[in-house]
């Protein structure tokens, strides 16, 4: 993985982008466009410098950073091994609930002082993908959950198994991160799974709004009933 590229792809400065397309810009109307006759070498021959260098700035800031697709395959190469693992983790091959079907949460993850970059689609990107697989077993959830950083060589493991019988209940809350750049505010929206144990701590995973999302909190609270 390029992080180098992706950092500049999230850093999205684009008065180089800018500027060398009004130069490209600029040197393809000289061409076009002469001043008159008494000047018409010397403007073509600025236009053909203003296109060369405008042209060759404008495909090395395109190509210096990291595209929509580039993020894509980089996520997918970071998270290539989670469910394997995750299996392996907690022995999960013959343990699963057959009734009760796993589930899986993934995105990117909104936090204070994080890059903030929306793409073609309209999504909002961070620097930091996160994915949650919720499996159910007779005794205890078992959770995998990786954060995977996009601009630096890091992985947080918030991986861990839950005991039915240490488990409280599970909720979701609705929460927003604002986002400023300049005098411009972004609020993106998001929802909270909250897992609250018996001791006072609660793990949590951000996660899209959803049916799914409803029905996982609603399995792992009939779940814990019947099984504590």
């Amino acid at each position: 993985m390029d992080y180098q590229k992706n950092l500049r792809y999230y850093q999205n400065k684009k008065i180089m982008l800018y500027g060398s397309a009004a130069l490209l810009a600029a040197g393809v109307l000289l061409w076009v466009f002469p001043r008159s006759a008494d000047n018409r070498f010397i403007m073509y021959r600025l236009s053909i410098l203003f296109i060369l260098v405008g042209g060759a700035a404008l495909i090395i800031t395109v190509t210096s950073r990291a595209s929509d697709k580039m993020i894509d395959e980089a996520v997918a190469e970071s998270l290539k091994l989670f469910e394997e693992e995750t299996l392996q983790r907690f022995d999960l091959y013959e343990r699963q609930l057959p009734f009760v079907e796993s589930a899986v949460l993934e995105g990117y993850k909104y936090f204070d002082n994080s890059y903030l970059r929306r793409d073609k689609q309209g999504k909002y990107r961070t620097e930091i993908y996160a994915k949650t697989h919720v499996y159910f077993t007779s005794e205890e959830l078992c959770i995998g959950a990786w954060e995977i950083s996009l601009i630096e060589d890091k992985k947080t493991d918030k991986s861990a198994a839950v005991k039915y019988a240490d488990t409280e209940k599970a909720y979701l809350t609705d929460d927003s991160m604002i986002y400023k750049k300049g005098n411009k505010n972004t609020e993106v929206k998001y929802q909270t799974l909250h897992i609250k144990k018996k001791d006072g701590e609660e793990l949590t995973f951000q996660a899209y709004s959803s049916e799914a999302l409803d029905r996982l909190r609603d399995d792992i609270n009939h779940v814990c009933e019947r099984f504590r």
